[in-house]
């Protein structure tokens, strides 16, 4: 019988050895390689599933008929069984099946689907979604289900990334839910839990930005975590995902930074090695002035997941300019910054974190050349249930935001305003645009807007924080009549259209219509349109 799935979904295909092994994962490594017909060959490891059952996980890439070898232990029984896939063309409405799984554009500026369509990353931040978000249970009125609710919602306000992190480190007694007491896969955890969470993120259309533990979770466990990854990937390797390693990478600790650094690479390069689909990996990074570069000259990294922080360093525009001057050959994500309800971590005293900080860390680090943001609401990531709970992260939380209340803050919705902005803009197509005074070190600079501007010079985007209020003339315009139009990033609307016309190949850009955040759309009318 062949078996049948539509493209880029995943397919489960069930083998049972002809033994049970003492190590059924190390005594039994089974690998599958496909064959698709234009002779593309993915090679696919399978996951041990309990007893003498094994699975392996495969989703084809393109259309006809996919034929397949097992190659494993003699006495497994198994080994040169073949078998054939037909895959037919996707018939649903997901653009990450239509599209296909996601790379890194030709010019590594940003990420694409399979087939080059550009693809925005917007990100919610899920940090402990794989056991302490209820699938069973919610108290948000509007919700039967906590982990099933956030997703429907996120994936209605046009969220296309989950970032996660599996928690396996001890700190979180993750390890009793990924291992049992034999040091084996605690199959039944995938089985009951993690497999349909997994799952459930893939059926909305949404990728998951996986980690595998916090960074000090490797000490002394290198090669415990290198044969998790593999784990995670056999399983999991089939569905929309990026890797991103593990949480702050390299730790906080100067002294130890390198030797958590040494050992995550390592862990890295088992990604890079077992993962057929090549789906794009990074690491999460730590929170550091200038941004954390660790990794950067290497081949396996293949995008930047910075961390800006939450207010313990100030954020400005300069923090990545700088940074992409460097290292503009990767696209750059800020992963991390001012969790909307959050406790800000400032100097000058702690404060509730508003959408308005929000939305300024987002479009800035888009104005500066990134090409995506992930959002984070206090309540969501720590997984408050109730108020008055005991709370280990409770610095973060020191105003005590449940779930059910972050998951409806207002910067939630206006991200998804921005994502839909930034398409509607071609964001791929717009590189960030220096004014004069900016590069001269006019203190009066960060007081301007941030410019993002296309090749050509006649599309313009200009996003005005709450605190620009100055305006500024800008060279480089072509003569001739440009249509202009505000966008309100808190509602997601735009303002009437106007015009005006450039004579000497300067501007002078307006001032913003009242005292909070604004984008400014510029595009340049050709004669007679």
């Amino acid at each position: 019988m062949v078996n049948r799935v539509e493209k880029n979904r995943m397919i489960c295909l069930e083998f049972e050895s002809d033994k049970r092994y003492p190590n059924p994962v190390s005594d039994c490594v089974i690998t599958a390689e496909f064959q698709g017909p234009s002779g593309r060959v993915i090679r696919r490891e399978a996951y041990w599933n309990g007893g003498a059952q094994y699975g392996i996980s495969f989703a084809p890439v393109e259309t006809g008929v996919w034929n397949y070898v097992l190659s494993a232990p003699k006495d497994s029984g198994l080994h040169a069984a073949k078998g054939q896939i037909e895959c037919v063309p996707y018939t649903g409405s997901l653009d990450i099946y239509r599209h296909g799984f996601l790379k890194i554009s030709d010019d590594r500026r940003y990420f694409t689907y399979a087939d080059g369509t550009p693809f925005f990353w917007l990100g919610d931040t899920h940090w402990e979604f794989c056991y302490r978000e209820k699938w069973e249970e919610s108290n948000h009125p509007k919700m039967d289900s906590m982990f099933k609710g956030m997703i429907d919602k996120r994936a209605a306000q046009g969220y296309t990334v989950y970032q996660t992190n599996l928690r396996s480190d001890a700190c979180m007694g993750g390890e009793t839910y990924y291992w049992d007491d034999a040091g084996l896969p605690n199959v039944e955890f995938y089985q009951k839990e993690l497999d349909r969470r997994m799952y459930y993120l893939a059926e909305k259309g949404i990728v998951n930005a996986l980690g595998f533990a916090w960074f000090m979770s490797i000490e002394h466990q290198t090669e415990k975590y290198q044969n998790l990854a593999r784990y995670i990937i056999a399983r999991y390797g089939a569905l929309p995902v990026v890797w991103t390693l593990a949480g702050e990478t390299g730790g906080y600790e100067k002294a130890k930074q390198a030797f958590y650094v040494d050992e995550w690479r390592k862990v890295a390069l088992t990604v890079q090695e077992a993962d057929g689909y090549h789906h794009p990996l990074t690491a999460h990074y730590t929170n550091e002035r200038p941004f954390a570069s660790y990794y950067q000259n290497e081949d396996w990294l293949d995008f930047t997941l910075n961390q800006a922080g939450h207010g313990d360093y100030v954020i400005s525009a300069s923090d990545y300019k700088d940074f992409l001057k460097k290292h503009g050959d990767k696209p750059f994500v800020e992963g991390e910054a001012f969790y909307e309800y959050c406790s800000t971590l400032e100097e000058n005293g702690t404060r509730l974190c508003t959408d308005a900080m929000v939305r300024r860390a987002a479009y800035l680090s888009i104005q500066a050349g990134g090409c995506g943001y992930t959002y984070g609401a206090q309540g969501i990531w720590d997984v408050v249930w109730e108020k008055g709970q005991d709370n280990p992260m409770s610095v973060f939380n020191r105003f005590d935001v449940t779930w059910a209340e972050a998951i409806d803050a207002p910067g939630g919705e206006q991200m998804g305003y921005m994502r839909r902005f930034y398409e509607e803009q071609k964001f791929f197509e717009l590189y960030p645009f220096a004014a004069g005074s900016e590069e001269e070190g006019n203190p009066f600079g960060k007081k301007l807007p941030l410019i993002t501007v296309t090749k050509d010079k006649k599309r313009w985007v200009l996003y005005y924080p709450q605190a620009v209020r100055k305006s500024t003339e800008i060279e480089g315009f072509e003569n001739g009549v440009y249509a202009m139009q505000w966008f309100n990033p808190r509602t997601g609307e735009y303002e009437t259209e106007s015009e005006f016309e450039v004579t000497s190949g300067t501007w002078k850009i307006p001032v913003k219509p009242d005292r909070e955040d604004w984008c400014l759309v510029i595009n340049k009318k050709e004669k007679g349109a």
